[in-house]
């Protein structure tokens, strides 16, 4: 899946933050250096990626948004939601046109349910109350939104509650991916990667809430035998139906234990970084 990086600069500073372990800084990158980019890459959806892509500004953005159109693709926009607390309503509507135009939607980064919990993760304070404002105008404004919710070892036991937490107040939200984190980057010590089994029962109540109140959910980075009754939920399921190639051909890799197991064909294996943390499943 084509991903581009505008920048390293962000407003936060994220405990599983993977960006330093993908690539340099790209200031001073042009628009037509990152079109040439794009249209050199594999169809498909475009993640936009930062940093924080909010940082831009409407003009950049709504360019680059209006030239991914242009190219046939869709966009999906990582990030943060702080800026979109404090950016001006014009300036919204701007960015989630052209975002809407492009067929595309916002993934956000929202890693906790509590402000505490929020500071202890990002390391930035004040980021939850700007992060559930951001939200908000976002979905008033007409944008899809797509909440990423990073599985860690500071947050695991609270899943339940983040689930009650965004069917509550985070009304609007299009669907709620639960990712387990990469262990590269900031998080490449493995200091914060917990067992799949340690985080499963906590991962299959939060799911129920979800299914029970009509929020739309998906999983990636858990393997599907570690879901129980949710393994349909897995994000990998269709890719490896449709052979599609990926990044989940290459982080991921099938491992002794995997032998026999029911869903073999339609799993790539648990993450390399946790086989290499935890040594086995």
């Amino acid at each position: 899946m084509p991903l581009i990086h505008l920048f390293r600069k962000c407003n936060q500073r994220c405990v599983f933050c993977s960006y330093p372990e993908e690539g340099g800084a790209e200031e001073g990158v042009s628009l037509k250096d990152w079109l040439k980019e794009i249209a050199a890459m594999p169809p498909g959806l475009v993640q936009i990626s930062g940093g924080e892509p909010l940082l831009a500004g409407a003009g950049g953005l709504c360019l680059l948004l209006a030239a991914v159109k242009k190219l046939g693709r869709r966009a999906e926009l990582q990030t943060n939601a702080l800026a979109a607390a404090g950016l001006r309503s014009e300036n919204i509507s701007k960015i989630v046109k052209a975002l809407n135009a492009a067929d595309g939607y916002f993934n956000v980064n929202f890693p906790a349910d509590t402000a505490a919990l929020d500071y202890r993760i990002t390391r930035t304070r004040g980021a939850f109350k700007k992060r559930l404002a951001g939200v908000g105008r976002l979905i008033k404004a007409g944008a899809r939104v797509r909440l990423t919710h990073i599985i860690s070892s500071l947050n695991y036991k609270r899943l339940p509650e983040f689930a009650a937490f965004a069917v509550k107040k985070l009304k609007g939200a299009a669907w709620l991916q639960f990712s387990y984190i990469k262990g590269i980057g900031r998080a490449g010590d493995g200091v914060f990667l917990p067992r799949y089994a340690e985080v499963r029962p906590y991962l299959e109540r939060a799911l129920f809430i979800c299914e029970k109140n009509g929020l739309h959910c998906e999983v990636d980075h858990i393997p599907p035998c570690f879901l129980g009754g949710f393994y349909r939920l897995n994000v990998d399921i269709v890719k490896m139906k449709e052979g599609r190639p990926g990044p989940h051909l290459e982080e991921k890799e099938r491992v002794p234990a995997c032998r026999g197991c029911r869903y073999l064909e339609v799993c790539p294996g648990p993450r390399k970084d946790y086989i290499a943390v935890h040594k086995t499943l």
